[in-house]
């Protein structure tokens, strides 16, 4: 039985998705994770409790330690604790882990512990991208024409060096690649289209279609998902005599979300990054029309049935969806439909299998994505970035 280590942030069960996923593929499966999400998750290891946790699954033999001297090394030691962490993970790789799937965030920062990892003839590294992890957003917001000013300070206040540096070694040392286009402007290294999974059965489906449709808005981060521009269309429709109820909802918990979403008819969901995201397939899984961004060039395996929306044409698209029943009552089944056909968690981690398994032969399992950094130097990155690359030397 093969072994994959799933580490990183839980993000609406997406982390457990997986660890599921494998398991029922028969892997051995060790989560850890850097937090306890509100959801009713169990994992195996706690970035808290490492070496606790390793030792209940047997994992790692260790002395008697009080619990006093944890909390002193935990307080006072932090740099020392990590480090002994990190070498201690990578000793376990070696004898335990044939693959290392971090989603998010990982442990390792150096390029000289991704190096050992992939040279420990054992451990396949997969690289896993999300999104803000190695999106570098000077770059994202003159590729894909986003103000900056509308993302906010936290998104621009960003560390392009250890961005880069970060892909750089998944690119280098990583067996295969899981990502979509715009978080990848520096990518030199074809990488496969990043399919998110569900438990279909977790959604309750509800194909009911209102003549006067409920509308909700619901954003992780009101800066990214352009909220004011959604709210002031939601007005400027109110203005037109448009009918339609409309919620805008925040800080909820997921599962009370996602009950909500099977009660509404349309979610408006982002207009700066390029979805369906996470949100929108709930929305689909539950019969909620999503309109949210799409970026048009995606490859034949990602064609959603959604409404491809921007901040241009927004208000057309919208008005539109409210006044079409029909053309509801039908993307509300589609939805449904492709959610089932491409994104259930079996049908997701069966491709991935594929691809992990892989001896890596690009001609027996070809990419989703060849991309062009040449054409993003030339057009999109500015000279502070082009130094910051000039510097980022990868051995």
């Amino acid at each position: 039985m093969k072994t994959i280590w799933i580490e990183g942030i839980e993000i609406s069960g997406l982390l457990n998705n997986l660890a599921i996923g494998f398991r029922d593929k028969g892997y051995r499966v060790i989560t850890c994770v850097d937090n306890y999400s509100k959801g009713n998750y169990v994992y195996d290891v706690n970035k808290y409790r490492f070496i606790r946790d390793l030792i209940d699954l047997k994992l790692l033999k260790y002395p008697f330690i009080n619990k006093a001297i944890i909390i002193f090394i935990n307080k006072f030691l932090p740099k020392k604790r990590s480090n002994y962490l990190r070498k201690t993970q990578l000793k376990l790789f070696k004898k335990e882990v044939d693959f290392y799937l971090p989603v998010y965030n990982c442990q390792f920062i150096k390029e000289s512990d991704f190096k050992e990892i992939a040279n420990n003839k054992k451990t396949k590294i997969i690289g896993y991208f999300l999104g803000s992890e190695i999106r570098v957003y000077k770059t994202f917001c003159t590729q894909f024409d986003v103000d900056p000013i509308s993302l906010g300070p936290e998104y621009l206040n960003e560390s392009i060096k250890e961005k880069i540096e970060k892909l750089k070694y998944f690119e280098k040392y990583a067996h295969c690649i899981f990502s979509v286009p715009d978080q990848m402007s520096f990518a030199n290294r074809p990488y496969y289209h990043l399919q998110l999974p569900f438990i279909i059965d977790n959604f309750k489906f509800n194909p009911n279609q209102n003549k006067v449709p409920t509308i909700i808005h619901c954003p992780s981060n009101t800066n990214f998902k352009g909220t004011n521009i959604i709210l002031k269309v939601v007005n400027d429709l109110k203005n037109e005599k448009i009918e339609f109820n409309f919620f805008f909802l925040q800080n909820i918990p997921h599962s009370e979300l996602i009950e909500k979403l099977s009660e509404v008819d349309i979610l408006v969901d982002e207009l700066f990054g390029h979805g369906p995201g996470l949100l929108s397939f709930e929305a689909m899984a539950c019969g909620c029309v999503a309109l949210t961004k799409y970026y048009e060039d995606s490859p034949s395996c990602f064609n959603p049935p959604i409404v491809s929306v921007n901040k241009y044409n927004l208000k057309e698209k919208l008005k539109e969806i409210i006044l079409d029943v029909e053309l509801r009552k039908k993307l509300c089944l589609q939805g449904r439909d492709y959610v089932i056909k491409n994104n259930s968690l079996s049908k997701v981690v069966d491709d991935m299998i594929i691809k992990i398994e892989s001896k890596g032969d690009i001609t027996k399992i070809k990419p989703n994505y060849f991309h062009d950094f040449q054409m993003v130097e030339k057009n999109f990155i500015d000279d502070e970035i082009k130094l910051i690359l000039k510097n980022t030397i990868i051995n």
